[in-house]
């Protein structure tokens, strides 16, 4: 796999989680039991992973004309936004009341 095709292939699964991410949560609150330690972790977690990803990967694969990924830093580009496809598709979405 080429530079241009490893850069197209993370930009676009960065699209793809942001697109999903954007339909799952539109203007609604993440549900779950706020007051554990561990719902404020995953939040914070996936906030945190979200926001690096977009701006690490998404946004470079995005502004830059050519980016200098190796094959290996793409996989590993792709499998941190599949871990994030995976969060948001296990999160339950409730209305704000």
């Amino acid at each position: 796999m080429g530079a241009e095709a490893r850069q197209d292939a993370v930009l676009a699964a960065a699209r793809t989680v942001n697109r999903r991410l954007q339909q799952k949560l539109g203007c609604h609150d993440i549900g779950g039991d706020r007051k554990t330690p561990t719902w404020r972790a995953r939040q914070e977690g996936a906030k945190y992973l979200a926001a690096g990803a977009f701006l690490a990967l998404r946004n470079v694969a995005a502004q830059e004309d050519e980016v200098t990924w190796t094959e290996q830093e793409a996989l590993e580009h792709l499998a941190t936004l599949s871990v994030l496809a995976r969060w948001i598709e296990q999160c339950s979405v409730e209305r704000a009341t």
